[in-house]
């Protein structure tokens, strides 16, 4: 009988000045190291939640423009270690 137990992966973004901008958690059951795996699921729970209207209507294109690029970004860098 294999056990899968819940695990929780507690994360937070600071800006320049070392001050948490940003704080969350995951849960779920995780059968990588480090949770690596239940982490990609949060981000693309997350990303699924964005909803680009909410930019428009705001008149903050060039915000959703720029997250965008960061993600692009990030991933490309992330395809570059095996």
């Amino acid at each position: 009988m294999e056990i899968n137990e819940i695990q929780k992966f507690i994360f937070h973004m600071e800006n320049e000045q070392r001050q948490i901008i940003l704080k969350g958690e995951i849960e779920g059951q995780s059968e990588v190291p480090s949770f690596d795996d239940i982490k990609f699921k949060g981000v693309l729970a997350l990303l699924n939640s964005i909803d680009k209207q909410n930019f428009s209507e705001s008149g903050n294109n060039a915000v959703f423009d720029q997250y965008l690029m960061e993600v692009e970004e990030t991933i490309n860098e992330m395809k570059k270690y095996n």
